[in-house]
């Protein structure tokens, strides 16, 4: 079948490291309408690709990067996706990230690139159109992300080079190792970082010449100059653009009651102002900077004046960033935070599972369940930043009984301690919940339970919500500019861009047809209703303080948000896809393997 007319150009690189091979991969129209292109086409890919139970780190488990038919047009604020089989959690994962990296593998010509494979030593991909050159990477093994993408751009010899790498945490194979995306963004909470350093890929950068297709030019461009300036003048993103996420850090705290502090034990933080936008923005920030064609510049940029930091860079506080390793960990200098999320980036780890990780830590030294003998004398005490510093280096390195244990996650270490450390543990399908409180943010909670990745905060907060990010997630989009564009705005893009004659039903079809093949996969990895809720302290304890002081998240609640939502997608009460659904959606050739799991 032919192409579409626009916003795809109808082929798949596959770049096979063990023998150093690339070829293309055809994808039809029918496809690209029906999975539009990253979080989608990528899980459409490795569902027909991966064995049940198949380990992620096998030769021929693949990973896929990859933007969607928006992506490197003149649509606002486009995105990457990675996706591949997590070997932190064993379901599919998703990451979707900003910057220019996405954009640069569509100018290249291809819609997304696969990786399969293991290189016998290190190596990285550096893609220039339709031109693909293996790398010796050896001399880079062991830096940091900073020093890495410095050297490849350097190397390149064209500063317009985007790269996306992994630091020692993905060398050495932590199982929550990132992705580290032109030194400041995270391809995060899908363990990618720890697959690039089994493959022996230390990096991949790409830079591009061509021009997306596009069906009705003159309509198309006028259609995404009005989302963009639409965009701009939303006044719920004024905050976004003045504050960036970290204006959440005060607000989670004194208004809804949903601030993570001290590994989810309370979510009221006093020492707040002295970590969060407010005094990010007095003595930190330098600039603010966007995405491909944002309006909202949401990232911003600064340096440390002063102290032992002094002239160290780093970006953020985000709201993530700034939770897991600010009130989370009780640490309430600034200096000390920024150091910690900046190392976090350098070693190429996930921030949040990373902070997750310490705080559960900290709290079973709270409880005297861990002490010092266990840790090479270390002690990981609230408030003591200064060990959470180095403890992060130790991590990534897997250094000494510390960087051993914590390298494990809070799921593996929890089971390894024993004892009452389970009840600790603040985890969702064995991955760390993010940094908002869902006794106090009960929609977050949807999100958590019964999102694809387990413990993420950006699937969706409802069931409808969820269907939407899908498509975010597929087209590829930020959430920050597309969330409060209705269906219409979306397919009034689409339309034009690829061809198409996309209804609004048509856009929620294919929203619940991504989320739909997304829970299959998880399915036949042994996932269903009893794995999508909350963990045991949202359940049974009370928010002992703050604006949300007395309230939990009851298992009533927890039972009445699966109901809700496996009617809405058409899933059985075990939170199973049914046969007819799988037949309305198109996704008939997933039945059999279902079926097999549920024997």
């Amino acid at each position: 079948m032919a192409n579409s007319k626009g916003g795809h150009f109808g082929k798949i690189l596959e770049i096979d490291l063990t023998h150093q091979k690339t070829k293309t991969v055809n994808i039809d129209s029918d496809t690209c309408k029906q999975y539009m292109g990253g979080c989608g086409l990528g899980t459409h890919f490795l569902f027909n690709q991966l064995e049940t139970k198949q380990d992620p780190t096998a030769e021929n488990s693949p990973i896929f990067i990859g933007g969607g038919p928006l992506t490197g047009t003149a649509c606002a604020s486009t995105r990457c996706s990675f996706v591949n089989k997590s070997p932190y959690t064993g379901l599919l994962s998703h990451a979707e990230v900003g910057g220019f990296f996405g954009n640069e593998i569509k100018w290249t010509g291809w819609d997304g690139i696969m990786i399969t494979g293991k290189s016998k030593k290190p190596v990285y991909l550096l893609i220039q159109d339709d031109r693909v050159t293996f790398k010796d990477a050896g001399k880079l093994w062991g830096k940091d992300t900073h020093v890495t993408e410095e050297t490849i751009i350097e190397d390149s010899l064209d500063s317009g080079t985007k790269v996306a790498c992994i630091g020692p945490g993905g060398e050495n194979e932590v199982p929550y190792a990132c992705v580290q995306v032109e030194r400041f963004r995270a391809a995060a909470r899908t363990g990618t970082g720890a697959l690039m350093g089994n493959k022996k890929l230390k990096a991949i950068a790409v830079r591009g010449t061509k021009f997306v297709p596009v069906a009705d030019r003159e309509l198309f461009h006028k259609n995404a100059a009005a989302n963009k300036q639409f965009s701009i003048e939303h006044e719920g993103w004024q905050g976004m653009k003045r504050w960036g996420t970290a204006g959440l850090l005060e607000l989670k705290h004194h208004v809804t009651g949903s601030l993570i502090t001290k590994n989810f034990q309370t979510t009221w933080y006093p020492d707040i102002e002295e970590i969060g936008a407010e005094e990010a923005n007095r003595r930190f920030w330098k600039r603010h900077t966007a995405c491909y064609n944002c309006p909202n510049h949401c990232m911003k940029l600064g340096v440390i004046r002063g102290g032992k930091y002094d002239g160290l860079i780093a970006e953020g506080p985000e709201y993530e960033t700034g939770g897991l390793l600010g009130s989370n960990l009780g640490i309430a200098d600034f200096d000390l935070m920024m150091a910690a999320i900046e190392m976090c980036d350098a070693m190429g780890l996930d921030a949040i599972s990373t902070g997750g990780s310490i705080g559960f830590t900290m709290e079973l030294f709270q409880r005297e369940i861990l002490t010092a003998r266990d840790l090479d004398g270390m002690t990981l005490e609230w408030g003591d930043g200064e060990a959470v510093v180095e403890v992060i280096k130790k991590i990534a390195f897997k250094e000494g009984k510390v960087g051993q244990l914590l390298s494990k996650g809070v799921k593996k270490m929890a089971e390894e301690i024993g004892g009452d450390a389970m009840d600790y543990a603040c985890i969702v399908k064995g991955k760390e919940m993010a940094a908002h409180d869902p006794r106090g943010d009960k929609p977050r909670g949807v999100s958590y339970a019964m999102g694809t990745c387990g413990g993420d905060h950006h699937e969706g907060s409802s069931p409808k919500g969820q269907a939407a990010r899908c498509m975010h997630n597929s087209l590829v989009i930020c959430s920050f500019v597309g969330g409060y564009w209705s269906p219409k705005m979306f397919t009034d893009l689409l339309n034009p861009l690829c061809g198409w004659n996309m209804s609004e039903a048509d856009f929620w079809t294919t929203g619940k047809r991504i989320r739909t093949l997304e829970r299959c996969f998880n399915v036949r990895e042994g996932i269903s209703r009893k794995d999508d809720t909350l963990p045991k302290r949202m359940l049974t304890e009370k928010l002992p303080e703050g604006p949300k002081k007395g309230v939990l998240f009851s298992p009533e609640e927890m039972k009445k948000v699966q109901d809700d939502y496996y009617a809405y997608f058409g899933w059985d009460a075990n939170g199973i896809p049914t046969e007819a659904t799988l037949k309305s959606l198109g996704l008939e050739f997933a039945i059999d393997s279902v079926k097999r799991s549920m024997a």
